[in-house]
């Protein structure tokens, strides 16, 4: 009986520990891996980071530090992202799979460009690959993020 009671134990706690957003914690952006493209890097009118980090929380009112962008609030399960007043860009989230969003960035209501958000399969790293037009320059843009 209580090794029929301790393998229920696990199961239960594996299938919670897999349910978790993958997303979730605290990520440094790995400025040696990531792809600055100047088109986009002009778009932003900055140059390129040397440092910089993503903190995903389940509840995502985060008041501590700066944000460069302004604070986005995501559906788990997709959709229109909430956006603070700071933003320029209006977004909207699709899950393709557990660890993997394509989001459309709309500004003025007219699509600008997309991202490529993948969690790598062992949890590691977060690739967020940026395509879009600017001034008539398509331009691809990729940051690398590693879990802290």
């Amino acid at each position: 009986m209580r090794k029929a009671m301790l393998f229920l134990a696990m199961f239960a706690l594996a299938g919670s520990l897999r349910a978790a957003d993958p997303i979730i914690g605290t990520w440094k952006l790995n400025v040696a891996k990531s792809i600055f493209s100047s088109v986009y890097l002009a778009l932003r009118n900055r140059e390129a980071p040397k440092v910089g980090a993503e903190i995903y929380q389940t509840y995502r009112e985060l008041d501590s530090g700066q944000i460069t962008y302004g604070k986005y609030t995501w559906p788990q399960q997709g959709g229109a992202a909430t956006v603070s007043k700071d933003s320029p860009s209006d977004f909207i989230q699709t899950l393709i799979a557990p660890g993997e969003w394509l989001i459309t960035v709309l500004q003025d209501g007219k699509q600008i460009g997309i991202i490529h958000k993948v969690i790598s399969k062992d949890g590691k790293t977060m690739t967020q690959t940026y395509r879009g037009v600017y001034q008539d320059k398509p331009y691809e843009h990729v940051d690398v993020f590693d879990r802290q």
